[in-house]
C-alpha cells in the first residue's frame, strides 16, 4: 500500500527517522563503551534476551502470538541466521573499530542489495543505479583501506557484516506477507540470543558488574526506542520519502566517535562517508523516480 505522503507527515517521519537513528548509535555506544570488559558474546546473550521479552510483551499486546509456528518456517530461519551473523560480526568489529567507520560502512547496504538485486534476481538496473552503486563502494574502499598496513580481520568483518545484512534483505522479499513483522523480530531477537549464548560457550563467561548490566540495559532500552520510532516511521510515508533521513545516523556516529571515545577520523575516511551517503541518497532519489514513473504509467 502506499501512503498518501502529505508534506507535514513526511517532515514528522523524517524527524522520527532521526530520532530513531540517534537511538541506534546511542545504543551502539553502550555496547562499545563494554570493550574488553565483558566477551561480545555475552552481550549479545544478554541484550537479546532483554529484546526478546520486550518484543514478546509487545507481541502479545498486538495479538500477534497465534503466528508463533511461522518463526520455523524457512525463509524466516534463513533471515534469523543471517541476522545473527550480521549481529555478532558487527559487535566484534564495533569493538576494534571507530564507530563512525563501522556505521558508514554499514550504510552500504541498499547498495549492495541494488546490486545483488540485479546480478541474482535479474531485476533491472540503469547505469545511473549502478554507477552510484560502483561511487559508494569506492567510499568502502576509502574507508576500510585494502592494504597490510591498515586492513585488519575486523575490516574484513564489517565487510562480510554488509554482504550478510544486503543477502538477508533480499530473503526479505520472499517472506510470506502473511506472517507479521512482530514474529520475524521476535524469531531474530531470539535466535540471536542463542548465537550469543553459544558464542560465550567457547568465550567464557565473566561476571558482570552493576554498571555493564546498565550499560546493556541502556543498550537494549535505546535498540527497543530506534525500532518504535522506525515503525512509526513507516505508518507516516513511504520509506523512500523518508529515507534519506536515514543517513543522520552517520553524523551522529562522527559525534559519538568523537565525544565519547575520541575517534577522530582523518580526511580519506570522512571523504568515503560522504561518498557513500552521496551514493545511497542519488540511488534512493533514482528509484523513488523510477517507481512514481511507472506508477503513472500503469493502468
Amino acid at each position: 500500500m502506499t501512503l498518501p505522503n502529505h508534506p507535514q507527515d513526511i517532515l514528522r517521519a523524517g524527524l522520527y527517522m532521526v530520532v530513531a537513528s540517534a537511538c541506534f548509535v546511542t545504543n551502539d555506544s553502550f555496547i562499545k563503551l563494554l570493550a574488553g570488559e565483558l566477551p561480545g558474546g555475552q552481550i549479545v546473550a544478554i541484550r537479546g534476551a532483554l529484546a526478546t521479552v520486550l518484543i514478546a510483551i509487545i507481541c502479545w499486546h498486538q495479538n500477534t502470538l497465534g503466528s508463533l509456528p511461522a518463526m520455523f518456517s524457512h525463509h524466516v530461519l534463513v533471515r534469523t541466521m543471517l541476522d545473527l551473523i550480521g549481529t555478532l560480526l558487527f559487535i566484534t568489529a564495533l569493538m576494534h573499530m571507530p564507530i563512525a567507520n563501522l556505521t558508514s560502512i554499514v550504510q552500504a547496504v541498499p547498495l549492495v542489495v541494488l546490486a545483488l538485486a540485479a546480478i541474482v534476481l535479474k531485476e533491472r538496473v540503469g547505469w545511473r543505479r549502478s554507477m552510484a552503486v560502483l561511487l559508494g563502494l569506492v567510499g568502502v574502499i576509502m574507508i576500510v583501506r585494502p592494504t597490510p598496513e591498515t586492513f585488519t580481520i575486523y575490516e574484513a568483518f564489517a565487510l562480510l557484516i554488509v554482504l550478510a545484512l544486503a543477502v538477508r534483505d533480499i530473503l526479505t522479499r520472499r517472506i510470506p506477507h502473511q506472517i507479521p513483522s512482530l514474529i520475524i523480530a521476535l524469531a531474530n531477537a531470539l535466535f540471536v540470543t542463542i548465537g550469543g549464548l553459544g558464542l560465550a560457550l567457547f568465550e567464557g563467561w565473566k561476571q558482570p558488574l552493576p554498571w555493564h548490566y546498565l550499560c546493556i540495559a541502556a543498550s537494549a532500552f535505546f535498540l527497543a526506542i530506534g525500532y518504535m520510532f522506525i515503525v512509526t516511521t513507516l505508518r507516516l510515508a513511504d520509506l523512500s520519502a523518508t529515507a534519506p533521513f536515514r543517513y543522520s545516523i552517520v553524523l551522529f556516529s562522527l559525534v559519538s566517535g568523537v565525544v565519547v571515545f575520541g575517534e577522530i577520523p582523518d580526511i580519506l575516511a570522512i571523504c568515503g562517508m560522504a561518498l557513500i551517503v552521496a551514493s545511497g541518497l542519488y540511488a534512493i532519489h533514482r528509484e523513488a523516480r523510477l517507481r512514481n514513473i511507472a506508477r503513472t504509467q500503469s493502468p
